[in-house]
């Protein structure tokens, strides 16, 4: 792991900042310009030089200036989540913080109700898009698993859960059942799956469970749709868009319809978004478009805040261009957090 010395952290945070503001590549010049630092231009380009060397920086290809690379993000945003935890930035960002106070005020309101006025209030403040999701991770195991035979070639398969929820799904075989194959296939099914959790029973009838049927009884039914069914459903997943319109306003206008396309339909509810939140811990995090969003669409970035309840799990995210404020951003977050934490 790289280490910078106390003046190479301050370059850095310099450029990075100065290229949200300023949307140009900075050069020496500019940085001692727009900044105090009292040290030479040929200073501040050696430090830029070893910066770049390193990863946290590239030179641009129109200018001698440079800009932040996604290393230097990363550095830059760990370290600001950390100061911004352990240190005090209400007058910074006094009015903000009042804004988001203010909607808790005398709340009545589930968590994911007032997560959507959040993220509204959010967006008004930004004018970025803000998503929020919701998901109950109560755990569920499987209690019984029934069949029953609608026709010699139709299965109608029942899951029960210990917690009472009961999932059903037709099932077509390709050769012809009876009532005998039947009892056997719910006596291997129970045998395996009784008392394991939802998604480990997923696992056995996506797996194991065929080949023992195939070994037993000389065919196997493939039963894991129902049990991703039950999946899904138990941890009633919620989703919410606000201000996606937004993007188009905050976006390079040199992407293509294509990867327009493709962003839009990911932060529509694409199951490759619900996994990404699913990952998320507990707190702050930041991610860049190289770890979410389609490829070419890098310059992306995704301020995430994360609190679990009662076992149901919340996040809300500020979706913007890698160049957004973080520091506003993330105050924002770390408020919108302990307000639902208190």
């Amino acid at each position: 792991m790289i280490i910078l010395t106390a003046r190479q952290h301050q370059i850095l945070e310099l450029i990075v900042r100065l290229y949200a503001n300023l949307e140009a590549p900075i050069g020496s010049k500019t940085l001692l310009k727009e900044s105090f630092l009292d040290i030479s231009p040929a200073t501040v380009r050696n430090e830029m030089v070893v910066l770049e060397k390193n990863g946290f920086l590239v030179k641009a290809h129109t200018s001698s200036g440079r800009i932040p690379s996604y290393e230097g993000y990363r550095y830059y945003v760990d370290r600001l989540i950390t100061k911004i935890e352990n240190d005090s930035w209400e007058q910074s960002y006094e009015a903000d913080l009042k804004a988001v106070s203010e909607i808790f005020l005398n709340r009545r309101q589930e968590n994911f109700k007032m997560a959507k006025i959040a993220a509204d209030l959010l967006v008004s403040l930004t004018g970025l898009p803000c998503l929020v999701f919701g998901q109950n991770n109560e755990e569920h195991r499987v209690a019984d698993f029934k069949l029953v035979l609608l026709s010699n070639h139709q299965i109608m398969a029942i899951l029960l859960s210990d917690q009472g929820h009961v999932e059903n799904k037709m099932f077509q075989t390709l050769y012809p059942v009876e009532e005998d194959d039947l009892r056997q296939m719910r006596s291997i099914l129970n045998s395996e799956l009784r008392g394991i959790t939802l998604e480990d029973a997923y696992q056995r009838t996506k797996l194991t469970i065929p080949m023992i049927m195939q070994r037993q009884l000389s065919t196997s039914i493939d039963f894991s749709p129902l049990v991703e069914k039950s999946i899904q459903q138990v941890k009633g997943t919620r989703y919410f868009v606000s201000g996606k319109n937004n993007l188009f306003d905050c976006l390079d206008q040199r992407y293509s319809n294509n990867e327009y396309k493709k962003l839009f339909n990911l932060i529509d509810g694409s199951n490759e978004l619900f996994d990404l939140f699913e990952q998320r811990q507990d707190g702050i995090e930041v991610l860049f478009g190289q770890e979410f969003a389609p490829q070419g669409m890098r310059h992306l970035s995704l301020v995430t805040g994360t609190f679990t309840q009662d076992l149901s799990k919340m996040s809300l995210s500020i979706l913007g261009p890698s160049t957004m404020h973080y520091s506003r951003m993330i105050v924002l977050m770390e408020q919108i957090l302990k307000e639902f934490n208190q």
